[in-house]
């Protein structure tokens, strides 16, 4: 198994709507960064870093999603 494990999906133990669709584009640019370093077997080209990068973006969007839908749950 590969140690990215891109073929992992994540999954959100919050049914909320916002955070099952950030979910599945986290998975999607998950499986195309992984493709990209396949391609170009670097961490550091450019489109590799670039989908890192917005890979990271959309994880902290995710994680502010779920830890406002376990604030409201409280």
């Amino acid at each position: 198994m590969s140690s990215l494990q891109a073929d992992l999906p994540i999954h959100s133990h919050y049914s909320g709507r916002a955070a099952a669709e950030l979910a599945e584009e986290i998975d999607h640019l998950r499986q195309v960064m992984t493709d990209a370093f396949l391609q170009e077997r670097s961490l550091v080209a450019d489109s590799v870093m670039e989908l890192s990068r917005q890979l990271d973006r959309k994880i902290n969007e995710y994680m502010k999603v779920v830890l406002l839908g376990r604030e409201q749950a409280r």
